[in-house]
């Protein structure tokens, strides 16, 4: 049954024809995963589902269930994803995973068991009781449109032990904003945090005493000064125009950063881009804690040369500074860097820049 656990249900089916002995087993696997595509039609996808609820031992527990539907906007189908989602509610669910086009199923809005919580592609219409999560310590949120921006406050309220929240493409329906002091107090034992354009829908003081932070900045013009993230010490960030400013800000308020990585830079031409700029004085970050530092995506402009000889200089415990280019770089461009670098003066006697 374990082994089986890491298979679609739809497969771990298909094993019963293997000996009198595995005809049932499938139906005490702990773990079920549906996914629409591998059916012909939703009628088909979910006729396997009512049947597996018939098929199985209502005492077995359900541990994990994962459910991707694209077909969920009729009422028909709602109504089965509904009825899905409220069976496993009922059996000890601790992994839930939700994708497709549907509205939130009603009876998610509490669960004693829950502890993993994947919604995508998901309308919230509004939660017909208090939300309540007593154990949920992963949450993930794609593609995910609120009615009303207090149902996003009112799902994050309820998520009190909370300590990994990924969001990416939230909206309201309305057209509102968040007020940042809504936030407030929410999500005390939050460690890490994947987000996407945080200055649109998640305010950054939600996520400032986490320790690993992902993020994706899609504009730094208009930004508020940053909070002061007190425990970071891992940072992944996929920034775009003009954001050497506000990378500049980043850093002075990480005093405990110890890994950089910088993906996926979408900069402006050399000649409208905003150049780096040597801040007056070095970030606490670079003297006493930065450890490794990556450049990926790198187009070898002299802004990029210029932030990378700034860190080599001034990071006295570095030990790790990577280079890695887009794919059409020049060769002669690649080697003049290198030959650049390996001159440059560096703050510590034990860095590797790798390319």
């Amino acid at each position: 049954c374990h082994i089986l656990s890491f298979l679609p249900t739809k497969h771990a089916a298909t094993t019963s024809i293997l000996s009198k002995r595995w005809k049932s087993l499938w139906l005490s696997v702990l773990t079920l995963d549906f996914d629409c595509k591998t059916f012909q039609d939703m009628i088909c996808h979910g006729y396997s589902v009512h049947q597996l609820m018939l098929l199985r031992k209502i005492e077995l527990p359900i541990l994990s269930f994962s459910f991707n539907c694209i077909y969920g906007h009729s009422i028909h189908n709602q109504n089965d994803i509904n009825l899905f989602v409220s069976y496993v509610m009922n059996r000890g669910i601790e992994n839930l995973n939700i994708s497709g086009d549907m509205k939130l199923p009603p009876s998610i809005h509490s669960c004693k068991t829950l502890k993993v919580l994947k919604l995508k592609g998901i309308i919230v219409n509004g939660f017909s009781h208090q939300v309540d999560f007593p154990v949920l310590k992963i949450l993930h949120l794609k593609r995910i449109i609120f009615e009303r921006h207090e149902l996003l406050v009112k799902l994050l309220s309820g998520c009190h032990i909370l300590e990994e929240l990924e969001t990416k493409y939230l909206g309201f329906r309305n057209g509102s904003r968040v007020p940042a002091k809504e936030f407030d107090g929410l999500l005390p034992s939050l460690v890490q945090a994947k987000i996407s354009c945080p200055d649109s829908i998640i305010p950054l003081h939600l996520v400032c005493d986490v320790e690993s932070l992902h993020m994706e900045q899609a504009q730094s013009k208009g930004c508020s000064k940053l909070p002061m993230f007190h425990n970071l010490t891992h940072v992944k960030l996929k920034l775009f125009f003009n954001m050497w400013g506000w990378l500049q800000q980043m850093l002075e308020q990480c005093h405990k950063l110890q890994s950089l990585i910088i993906k996926g830079c979408e900069y402006q031409d050399e000649v409208n881009d905003q150049s780096w700029k040597d801040p007056p004085t070095v970030p606490n970050c670079l003297s006493l804690q930065l450890r490794t530092c990556c450049l990926s995506y790198c187009k070898g402009t002299q802004s990029e040369l210029q932030f990378v000889k700034y860190i080599l200089q001034n990071s006295k415990i570095l030990k790790t500074m990577k280079i890695k280019y887009k794919y059409y770089v020049d060769i002669k461009v690649k080697h003049k860097i290198k030959m650049e670098l390996s001159s440059s003066a560096k703050g510590s006697t034990m860095c590797e820049v790798v390319f």
